[in-house]
């Protein structure tokens, strides 16, 4: 066998470069997601004051748009520090990028005290410095679930399940 035929079985039977670099920043942006939603639930303002860039727009689900990292993060202190504290778990994350924009679409499901939420986040990402900052996070209720509707009871023995997700989803825009 010819040594550069065999050299060229080898070449063809590699995955493409740029397939790993692909996945490793999708993987960034998932985990990117991820530390929001843990922020989120453990209300780390912190968190968001490093993340937010200065321009970064947030859309309730009532449609009121707050733009601006300070003006974001006055909204998220009014959030955090309500009593009962505000829970997110979310679902179906879809992430993908291009280049150095990156954006992700997930369900949420919103829980203060008895009152639960539904809805759906979609978050526009640019990469900046190494760093994947939310340029702009829009949010909308589920169709049915514009009426707050209580809470499901845990079942007898059972511990609720609540991982760590989301996105920084609060009530009806507290502007």
């Amino acid at each position: 066998m010819h040594p550069l035929f065999l050299l060229a079985i080898l070449w063809l039977g590699q995955p493409p470069a740029s397939a790993a670099p692909a996945a490793s920043l999708s993987d960034e942006l998932t985990a990117e997601v991820q530390r929001a939603v843990a922020a989120y639930n453990a209300r780390d303002l912190s968190y968001y004051e490093t993340a937010l860039d200065p321009k970064s727009v947030y859309i309730a689900e009532d449609g009121g748009v707050i733009s601006g990292r300070e003006r974001v993060l006055s909204t998220f202190g009014r959030i955090f520090s309500a009593d009962p504290p505000r829970r997110i778990e979310i679902s179906d994350l879809r992430i993908d990028r291009r280049g150095d924009t990156g954006w992700a679409l997930f369900r949420w499901t919103l829980t203060a005290g008895t009152e639960t939420r539904q809805g759906v986040t979609s978050v526009l990402y640019m990469r900046d410095a190494g760093a994947w900052r939310p340029m702009l996070i829009q949010n909308t209720l589920r169709a049915s679930a514009h009426a707050a509707r209580p809470a499901a009871a845990p079942a007898t023995g059972a511990s609720p399940a609540m991982s760590p997700a989301a996105s920084p989803r609060p009530s009806p825009s507290p502007r």
